[in-house]
């Protein structure tokens, strides 16, 4: 019996050892299979990113292109822009003086002293009526009409009269030799 139980061991452990052997290979099998797998995975991302990556450089590189191109004809726009400032100044400046030459500054020196011709003669006129009411009775409702309406007149005339000194014909500006000059101040 002992040889049988001895015998059944043996048995029993080829059985293990077959069947360890067995299972052995196979999970072998299995784990180079997936390291096959990962590395042929690992191998085609990897060729796909820089497949991708050198199409990615053609593309940056014609986009690199555009602005380059964009850039140039913008250098050429602002050079042009440039040249017609400096003649648009150039320009400026030979109006400005034939402004200063031209004979904007007597006629409004004329128009000025008519307003003021005008303004003399409203207060003639205004005085020559209250003379003249005094002259003669019962005048006061003709005399408080004219002098209404040559005070109207006087008024539009002195508002012409300031309308011309503010009209802006190229002369230098005139100081006003009653106030001191303005110092800058800072209003910080």
């Amino acid at each position: 019996m002992s040889q049988s139980v001895g015998n059944k061991d043996q048995s029993d452990t080829q059985d293990n050892n077959t069947s360890k052997k067995s299972k052995l290979p196979i999970g072998l099998i299995v784990s180079f299979l997936l390291c096959f797998l990962i590395s042929v995975l690992a191998s085609a991302a990897l060729t796909y990113f820089f497949v991708s990556s050198n199409s990615n450089e053609g593309v940056m590189a014609e986009r690199q292109k555009e602005i380059e191109n964009q850039l140039n004809a913008m250098r050429q726009s602002i050079e042009q822009q440039n040249a017609q400032l400096s003649a648009i100044s150039a320009e400026n400046e030979t109006l400005k003086t034939y402004l200063r030459h031209s004979s904007a500054n007597a006629l409004k020196n004329i128009l000025i002293n008519q307003e003021e011709n005008i303004q003399a003669y409203l207060a003639v006129m205004r005085q020559a009526i209250g003379d003249l009411s005094d002259m003669l009775p019962n005048s006061s409702d003709w005399e408080t009409t004219y002098q209404y309406q040559m005070d109207l007149a006087l008024k539009a005339s002195m508002e012409r009269t300031t309308l011309l000194n503010l009209l802006k014909t190229g002369e230098p500006q005139q100081r006003n030799s009653s106030l001191p000059p303005k110092s800058p101040t800072s209003s910080n």
